[in-house]
């Protein structure tokens, strides 16, 4: 870790370094050339979920777009709680042939120990990617069996599935079953949608947060209309109005702040829900970075930037992304990500002890 933090460092001070050179020399006498190069779109998850079938749509995009057309590969690196991948591409060379197609969880990356935390900020930041809203999916016979989503609260407990302590929506299911007085056990280390789901199917947990994505690829018109599984709630980025997303996809599904109204008859409040909202606000409207290794050459950033903003805003990008989240993606552009990144390393003390005491709980 020490060696790691050492580089991390190093790398910091050169990306500082090549933007001090840049200001006092602009442009770079030799922009990166990816003719018949091949460009590695690394992900940080198990093969076969969301993550991976989202990255292969934008890679076959952007290959399009990107400067010399290069072939663009996906590649998983998973491990060590979505971190493996991450410093994959940390550590990479800034040669234009390794990019990360990184799931975010920056809002809970904040607890890490400080010669720990995952500088984001370092990266060279292209966009984030906000895909289908994620839906607290359970077996219908726990508890000796229930007949529909309102029976949820009649159960003394639930065990679930994420794929670390601190996955975003994991720590939002997690605040949920507290607001609705349900006790939970949690089992983490499936990276992915495809172990979460065969450990539900091996009995070893009763639900986990599924995507919509894997929503529409098994679980609609497999075991939920079957009758095995339930779809309870869904959770996702917030509206101009403050109130959370409906996924078009999930149709007759409420989302968490709907189901905790009628369940409990008033609305959520309190440090929990307020931890529910930030989640929200900062994480659920990205679920992928897409980021160059720290040092990348800022003509070849600008070009990956522009690259990237024309190959989402294709016709053909948002058809296939579209089948695959169920919605529309939510394009964050660099601007904004490079903002979202500023405002979760300034996330209050309040909702960092929240974060914590239910991380502690988690990890129980």
């Amino acid at each position: 870790m020490k060696r790691n933090t050492i580089i991390r460092s190093a790398m910091a001070a050169a990306s500082v370094a090549a933007i001090m050179l840049a200001g006092a020399a602009p442009g770079y006498a030799d922009p990166i050339d990816l003719e018949g190069e091949t460009v590695t779109l690394v992900h940080n998850v198990a093969p076969g979920g969301a993550t991976a079938i989202s990255a292969q749509v934008l890679a076959d995009a952007w290959s399009k777009t990107m400067a010399d057309h290069p072939t663009m590969v996906v590649q998983s690196v998973s491990g060590g709680a979505l971190t493996k991948g991450i410093d994959y591409v940390m550590d990479a060379r800034p040669d234009g042939k390794t990019l990360g197609y990184l799931a975010w969880q920056g809002t809970t990356r904040i607890l890490d120990p400080e010669v720990l935390q995952i500088p984001f900020q370092d990266f060279g930041v292209i966009a984030g990617i906000g895909g289908s809203n994620f839906l607290f999916h359970l077996r219908a016979d726990v508890g000796g069996g229930i007949e529909n989503r309102d029976d949820l609260v009649n159960l003394e407990s639930v065990t679930v599935g994420v794929y670390s302590p601190r996955m975003t929506q994991g720590m939002q299911t997690a605040a949920a079953l507290d607001l609705l007085g349900v006790d939970w056990t949690f089992v983490s280390g499936m990276l992915g949608d495809g172990p979460l789901y065969a450990a539900q199917q091996r009995g070893e947990i009763d639900a986990y947060p599924a995507t919509t994505t894997q929503y529409i690829a098994e679980l609609g018109d497999g075991p939920i209309a079957s009758g095995e599984t339930m779809a309870i709630w869904q959770m996702g980025p917030l509206e101009a109005d403050g109130s959370m997303k409906l996924d078009p996809a999930l149709e007759g599904v409420p989302t968490l702040g709907e189901y905790i109204e009628k369940a409990t008859g008033k609305p959520p409040e309190g440090p929990l829900w307020d931890l529910i909202m930030y989640h929200a606000q900062s994480s659920a409207p990205v679920n992928w970075i897409i980021v160059a290794p720290p040092g990348t050459p800022q003509d070849h950033l600008d070009m990956l930037r522009a690259s990237f903003d024309e190959a989402t805003a294709s016709p053909d990008y948002i058809e296939a992304a579209t089948k695959v989240y169920g919605s529309p993606p939510n394009i964050v552009h660099w601007q904004e990500m490079t903002k979202i990144i500023s405002d979760v390393q300034n996330t209050s003390e309040d909702i960092k002890d929240t974060m914590r005491q239910l991380v502690e709980r988690i990890e129980q």
